[in-house]
């Protein structure tokens, strides 16, 4: 037995979903549903799961098209705006704020009827594509947290004695699998941001504080690697509302590119004072800066992608899986804030972060 299709019609006061919806009486697979405005639909949406919207073309941003919208409702219906022939200014727009498809009258009941199943599909792919990256997240990250606890109480020598050639192979077994660890974290965390399900535990923080422990614990794998660490950090700046976890992570994932691409005798340079936004903010600046083997200029505007990594050469290690940066993108900008990048290939790069500090904290230039 076939199953029947939810479809909710949201006209918006525009003439093609109306028209869409007469077209579709005749369809045996479809149950229509109708709401002559969003704020009506949103009162709808909870008590039916609808696998479709075909939407009208509304003058509000913030409609049935936004995700964010939809997510926290509980669901997360296949969006398609069906605009009138006056309306394609709006085409781009709507695809914009979520809709899967956009379709502008003139249409025929059987294009309309093609353009839903596809809809339908991509969004049923989607949600496929997202539990299995979920699943497999998890399902990988469970063992290697159990090999690090493994390799580490042999490091520790507690099953027995070890030379210390061997405890250093072993420690950095152990940095490789908390670097897989990492990649999951941020893949997870993408994840979740995107689907709308992303929580940050806001507290106030003394992000100076938080920049000094962070470097602290590096210090050992900087001198390792033959380079030196140089911290610039003023002791005088407010507390921040923001998630400690999350902006460890973003300095950990800062300082470990640094480490990545810098050749030994290298510097890396992390400073973190008071200063100005690019759009004349009073903000905390926290900058990490290294002489490493740069960016080149055609890859420096896409590192903030997922999956992204830019073509470095003389790298320490691997090359990293495209997923730190785009995770740091995401989180700062949850939070109000900016992440830019400045560099020059074979000179360097800079990564600069910018926090806007509330009025409420009393602080003068």
């Amino acid at each position: 037995m076939t199953t029947r299709r939810q479809i909710l019609v949201v006209d918006n006061g525009a003439q093609a979903p109306r028209l869409a919806a007469q077209l579709l009486t005749s369809i045996d697979s479809f149950d229509l549903y109708h709401s002559a405005e969003c704020t009506t639909a949103c009162d709808m949406i909870p008590a039916r799961r609808f696998d479709l919207i075909l939407l009208g073309s509304p003058a509000d941003a913030e409609c049935l098209p936004s995700l964010g919208k939809l997510k926290e409702l509980g669901c997360d219906p296949a969006v398609i705006a069906l605009l009138d022939a006056d309306e394609a200014g709006r085409y781009l727009a709507c695809l914009k704020e979520g809709a899967v498809d956009c379709l502008m009258a003139p249409f025929t009941v059987e294009e309309l009827v093609k353009r839903m199943e596809r809809g339908m599909a991509m969004k049923a792919l989607d949600r496929e594509r997202q539990d299995f990256v979920s699943m497999l997240s998890h399902d990988l990250k469970n063992p290697i947290t159990a090999v690090i606890g493994s390799v580490d109480l042999v490091r520790e020598r507690r099953l027995g004695p070890l030379n210390d050639e061997q405890a250093e192979y072993l420690m950095a077994a152990i940095d490789s699998c908390n670097e897989v660890v990492a990649m999951i974290d941020n893949l997870l965390d993408i994840h979740r941001y995107e689907a709308g399900k992303m929580q940050f535990r806001r507290q106030p923080v003394n992000l100076a504080e938080l920049v000094r422990q962070t470097t602290a614990r590096y210090r050992g794998i900087v001198q390792s690697a033959d380079l030196t660490l140089t911290a610039m950090i003023d002791d005088d700046l407010p507390d921040l509302q923001i998630d400690r976890d999350k902006f460890t992570r973003i300095i950990a994932n800062l300082l470990s590119n640094s480490v990545r691409f810098t050749p030994e005798g290298g510097t890396i340079t992390v400073t973190c004072a008071q200063g100005v936004s690019a759009d004349s903010q009073l903000a905390i600046v926290l900058s990490i800066k290294d002489t490493g083997a740069g960016i080149p200029a055609e890859d420096l505007p896409l590192i903030f992608d997922r999956f992204i990594q830019a073509h470095h050469h003389g790298s320490r290690g691997g090359g990293g899986s495209g997923l730190g940066l785009a995770f740091c993108k995401m989180a700062v900008e949850a939070h109000g804030g900016a992440i830019s990048a400045a560099s020059r290939e074979g000179h360097g790069s800079e990564f600069i972060i910018t926090l806007p500090i509330p009025e409420t904290a009393g602080q003068t230039p």
